[in-house]
């Protein structure tokens, strides 16, 4: 592991167990992009399962084994299951729109929940979204909750890790985030801005979900995982706006119609409507930690939400995707000091 000190889990509490084979569902996404690395980091096997197979995943992930399969196929799912010990669950439809991701999303956990008990899965190992159960909860809150209850309808055990927004170079709520502050001078915010939310780093998401995997009390059980702070998404704007030393005016308003204030945000943002959509609509919930078990069972400092953008805009500046390398250092080093 010393030959990996860039790795987000390099001093992670927790030891490997080398000996299991790891099924990463949703690789080529975000998220599973970042685990990916980090398992083979630490010695795991692992098998990636993507819908078509390309050359570069090869390039992507040299001596990993890919397993071709639609998670809406049975069959598929059976033989990317064949062999494992614990399987990540991060799939979603959530770009499809409301109308389809709900049903595609929860045949997709009927059919990996079938497949994982005829495989003598071991466990599953799921991200989901934060949210009160007990309230109304929007559509997409709604639908990563009843993935996680049709997973856990099955005899593998799961475990169900709840995240708010996740700020990372290639998230899509920081990247929305982003746009909108770099290309929209006002801001007409809805009352709904005044909701709570408890933001996390993808470095510490990645931790959690390989610290997860590596405790054995964590199968079978759900927790919340957050980072240090606790923001309304007006206040997530105003100090992503200060980290890029942008000037933006914040003017109160009860304009509130989603569907308008998310076809204003595509505008400004590469995301599509839809998405927007259906993330707007879940401004309205409070996404806070309410159980906090995992610090115990996992013991680490997550970042604060200033230091996750910070570290964002330095890998975006690494990788020369959006901003100029040496700009987006100055602003960094700029925002530290403020």
């Amino acid at each position: 592991m010393e030959a990996y000190p860039d790795r987000f889990c390099h001093d992670l509490p927790t030891k490997p167990l080398i000996a299991n084979k790891i099924l990463v569902t949703g690789a080529t996404g975000y998220i599973g992009g970042k685990l990916v690395p980090e398992l083979l980091a630490r010695g795991y096997q692992v098998r990636v399962m993507v819908r078509t197979f390309t050359p570069q995943h090869q390039e992507r992930w040299p001596g990993v084994e890919i397993a071709i399969a639609d998670a809406l196929e049975y069959e598929d799912l059976k033989k990317a299951l064949k062999g494992i010990h614990c399987a990540y669950f991060l799939m979603h439809s959530l770009q499809l729109g409301k109308k389809k991701f709900k049903k595609i999303d929860t045949q997709v956990a009927i059919n990996f929940r079938k497949a994982a008990a005829e495989n003598n899965l071991k466990r599953i190992i799921y991200l989901g979204g934060l949210g009160d159960p007990k309230k109304s909860l929007s559509a997409h809150l709604r639908s990563r909750l009843m993935v996680a209850e049709e997973l856990q309808k099955g005899i593998t055990p799961v475990t169900f890790l709840r995240a708010a927004v996740i700020i990372g170079s290639g998230s899509t709520s920081y990247k929305i985030i982003k746009h909108l502050i770099q290309n929209c001078p006002v801001f007409l915010f809805p009352l709904r801005a005044n909701s709570k939310c408890q933001p996390i780093a993808i470095r510490d998401v990645i931790k959690y979900l390989v610290g997860c995997l590596e405790n054995a009390k964590t199968t079978g059980n759900s927790y919340d995982i957050g980072g240090q702070n606790i923001h309304t998404y007006q206040m997530m704007l105003k100090i992503q706006a200060t980290v890029l030393g942008r000037k933006r005016i914040f003017i109160p308003s009860f304009f509130s119609t989603v569907n308008i204030c998310a076809r204003i945000a595509s505008l400004f943002t590469p995301a599509s409507f839809e998405l927007i959509k259906s993330l707007m609509e879940s401004c309205v919930n409070d996404v806070v930690c309410q159980n906090k078990d995992i610090i115990k069972l996992i013991p680490f400092q997550p970042l604060t939400y200033k230091e996750a953008l910070i570290s964002a805009l330095s890998r975006e500046s690494q990788k020369d995707v959006s901003c100029n390398k040496n700009e987006a250092i100055v602003i960094a080093n700029g925002a530290l000091e403020k």
